[in-house]
């Protein structure tokens, strides 16, 4: 009895030190079927494993090791969980993903939805709160799958200097250092020195379906002030910017200029959606994703509207919405 005790323990802790992970996707209807779904790592955007849906369902399984964060990416739309060790649960309608570590994250996300739903405190409170709230979650989790992506996002949330990066980098465990979006918040921190306001204009072109060049200095320092805006077609900020850039056209007419500049991706998602929302200015649109535009002028989150002045200096950069509208007004003096 010992023995078989003995091993009936030692299945138990192999078991238990197994990291292996089966994801279970289900989706709301039929309409997916035959796609293909790429399940994809958060930092590096490697692919880890494809999947092609029936029965509006896919799976994935494979070896989770200490757990990473991951996104799902099926026709243009992109769904972030973390992939743990074990049976995990993605529910396309609802939005959820069910296993220890993603349960932690809804509960903490449904906090800080809170938290943006306060009417009583400013935008500036609400934002200084949400990035004490990522810090928090960080350090409580720091040596688990969500600890990576809440130090990359307090990171990408606020603006910080390398050096400031550097001395978070010290509390934090040695792997931190090598994750790719650490050193894009690195990147991005040198970047915006040589981009901030006041510096003039830093050009870059990018080569079109046709194979024409299109480059920023064909529309920007061209003697009128330009909006220059960073936009996706899957995210929802920057398609609910686009009405009130039209708002500022009707008002202002020619008096100034806006451009569009596809970053992050699909080119055929992104000429469906200025079919779809009637954007008359020009967009500068790829062969693929774009990445560069924005590396250059470290750019971390979109919507990203930059306004330049006649000359291609920049006068402005991360406003939007009426702060937008009142620092605009200023400069065409009205």
């Amino acid at each position: 009895m010992k023995k078989l005790a003995f091993i009936f323990s030692a299945l138990l802790l192999l078991a238990s030190c197994s990291k292996g992970y089966k994801v279970t996707v289900t989706f709301p209807d039929e309409s997916a079927n035959g796609e293909t779904a790429f399940l994809t790592n958060y930092d590096t955007g490697d692919t880890i494993a494809t999947a092609t849906i029936s029965d509006s369902i896919c799976t994935f399984e494979g070896d989770a090791g200490k757990g990473f964060f991951a996104r799902l990416l099926v026709g243009g739309n992109r769904y972030g969980f973390i992939v743990e060790p074990g049976d995990i649960k993605l529910n396309i309608a609802a939005g959820t993903a069910t296993s220890p570590l993603n349960d932690k994250m809804r509960v903490w996300g449904m906090e800080m939805q809170k938290l943006a739903d306060d009417t009583t405190i400013t935008e500036a409170e609400s934002d200084a709160r949400y990035a004490e709230g990522l810090m928090k979650f960080y350090e409580e989790n720091k040596d688990n799958a969500i600890g990576p992506w809440a130090f990359c996002n307090f990171l990408m949330y606020k603006d910080f200097s390398e050096a400031e990066i550097d001395e978070m980098l010290k509390s934090a465990p040695a792997e931190y250092a090598q994750l790719k979006r650490v050193e894009k918040a690195k990147n991005a921190a040198r970047q915006l020195m040589l981009t901030a306001e006041g510096k003039k204009f830093t050009d870059f072109e990018v080569k079109a379906e046709d194979g024409a060049i299109q480059k920023l200095s064909d529309y920007v320092g061209k003697g009128k002030i330009t909006l220059v805006d960073f936009w996706a077609s899957w995210c929802g900020p920057c398609r609910a910017e686009i009405p009130k850039l039209q708002a500022l056209k009707e008002k202002y007419g020619d008096k100034f200029d806006v451009l569009g500049v596809a970053v992050w991706d699909n080119p055929d998602d992104t000429r469906k959606a200025m079919e779809q929302m009637n954007i008359t200015w020009p967009v500068i649109i790829g062969t693929q994703q774009l990445n560069e535009p924005t590396d250059l002028y470290g750019i971390k989150g979109i919507p990203h509207i930059i306004i330049f002045g006649p000359d291609g200096t920049i006068y402005s950069r991360g406003l939007t919405g009426e702060d937008l509208a009142a620092r605009l007004a200023s400069y065409l003096k009205f």
